[in-house]
C-alpha cells in the first residue's frame, strides 16, 4: 500500500489546478476564433459575413446564332432574360458588357453581352436558367463562372449600447 504525504497531495492538487486552467485558457482562445473569425477577424466590425456562399455569374451574348447579327433588340432580349430568372430565382444583378471572341473561322465576333449576377441558387435552378435562354436568346452557350463568396445585405449600423 503507498501512502501518500501531505506535500505530494498538494502538488497534484495544484497540478490539476494548472491543468484545468490551461483547458479553459485554450477553449476561451477557440471561443474567441470562433467569434471573431466570421467577422472578418476584426474585433468590434459590425458585418457577420459568416459562412461561404455559391455565385454565378452568366455572360449572356445577344448576337443570334446563325447569322452572327443581333436581331432581339438589347432592351427586349434584357427583359426575356428577367423573367426568365425571376421564374427560378428570387433577384440577380445585371450588367451591358461588350464581348468578343476569335470564332471557328478565325473571324473576330463581337456583341452585346448581358452579364447576370445570381447569389444563392442551386445549381439546378442556374441550369434550368441557361436552358431557357438558350432557346430564346437562339444561343449556341451561355459562359457561366461559379465562385465561393462571403457576403452579406448591410442594413445600417447596429446599435451599439
Amino acid at each position: 500500500m503507498r501512502t501518500c504525504n501531505k506535500e505530494t497531495y498538494n502538488n497534484k492538487k495544484w497540478g490539476v489546478v494548472i491543468s484545468l486552467l490551461t483547458v479553459n485558457l485554450i477553449a476561451s482562445a477557440f471561443t474567441m476564433l470562433y467569434v471573431l473569425i466570421p467577422s472578418g477577424g476584426k474585433p468590434g466590425s459590425i458585418l457577420n459575413f459568416g459562412s461561404s456562399e455559391i455565385q454565378y455569374i452568366l455572360y449572356i451574348g445577344t448576337n443570334d446564332k446563325n447569322t452572327y447579327e443581333q436581331i432581339i433588340p438589347t432592351e427586349e432580349a434584357v427583359e426575356i432574360v428577367n423573367a426568365i430568372c425571376t421564374k427560378y430565382i428570387g433577384g440577380y444583378t445585371m450588367y451591358h458588357a461588350k464581348g468578343g471572341w476569335v470564332d471557328e473561322k478565325d473571324i473576330l465576333t463581337q456583341e452585346n453581352t448581358l452579364v447576370y449576377t445570381i447569389a444563392n441558387a442551386d445549381e439546378s435552378d442556374i441550369i434550368d436558367i441557361m436552358n431557357e435562354i438558350l432557346t430564346a436568346l437562339n444561343q449556341n452557350s451561355i459562359l457561366v463562372e461559379r465562385r465561393g463568396i462571403s457576403s452579406v445585405f448591410y442594413r445600417g449600423e447596429i446599435d451599439k449600447q
